[in-house]
């Protein structure tokens, strides 16, 4: 059963949830500007390979393609907010942040690859000391601090050279040297994916919608040193991510998409 109701400028398909009590409950929250097909792709891979209770809220910025009909496609665990016009990614976070209930938050961006154990990992290593802010994934972006390559060379030499491009098979050697296991990071996170605790968003506040496209992950970065907390890296979860695909700045209708945000 769908209820539809409206505010003013947005349309929202809601499904019906329970918010869940389980600590590892994660509300993921994927502002989208049409690409339709990775949207799809990336809502199909978070229902095959999530392995803890999450919720899904999909902020279309008015988009014009399939994506008009996604609260249609997929029925389970799933909120569907259709702006009536682009309100750029960092007021889609936002939305989905108000929206949301459950413990945890994760921030997304659609051309994001994942595997099996993505969630847990990112949620039990974000969960092992009150202090850690936030939790990004290693990944495949070249320009990215979080690159696998680029870690391996600076910081965690220990993490194998792999013989295989496939992502799950990538992710099946990473959790066996490093289940659980994760480094703490003084450089900043991309926030194409990132977890947080829902408890820790509260008490830094919303993302700043002022900020320049691709500047709030630097910002909320400082934000959250500012008020104590540290950075990790979880080191058992690998994903596929090039940010020239879907660049923040495509959700906002005044700029044009820029490439390696």
């Amino acid at each position: 059963m769908v209820d539809m109701y409206f505010e003013i400028g947005i349309s929202i398909a809601r499904r019906i949830m329970s918010i869940t009590a389980n600590k590892t409950a994660t509300d993921i929250i994927i502002p989208v500007f049409n690409q339709y097909s990775f949207t799809r792709d990336l809502i199909e891979s978070i229902y095959r390979h999530s392995d803890v209770p999450f919720h899904l809220y999909v902020i279309d910025n008015a988009s014009t393609d399939e994506t008009v009909d996604l609260h249609k496609i997929f029925t389970n665990d799933i909120t569907v907010v259709h702006n009536r016009k682009n309100r750029g990614w960092s007021c889609g976070i936002n939305q989905g942040l108000e929206l949301g209930r459950n413990p945890n938050v994760v921030f997304m961006n659609n051309d994001v690859e994942i595997s099996n154990g993505w969630l847990g990992n990112l949620i039990n290593f974000l969960n092992t000391h009150p202090r850690i802010g936030a939790v990004g994934p290693l990944n495949s972006n070249p320009n990215d601090l979080q690159n696998i390559d680029s870690v391996r060379k600076t910081m965690v030499p220990q993490i194998p050279n792999f013989m295989t491009d496939d992502l799950h098979e990538r992710n099946r050697i990473l959790k066996y040297h490093f289940n659980k296991a994760g480094i703490m990071i003084e450089g900043m996170l991309s926030f194409f994916c990132v977890a947080l605790k829902r408890r820790t968003v509260n008490e830094i506040g919303p993302l700043d919608e002022s900020c320049s496209p691709g500047g709030n992950d630097d910002d909320y970065c400082r934000r959250l040193r500012k008020a104590g907390f540290v950075l990790g890296l979880s080191l058992d979860t690998y994903v596929k991510y090039d940010a020239s695909l879907a660049a923040k700045a495509i959700f906002d209708s005044t700029s044009i998409p820029i490439s390696g945000i």
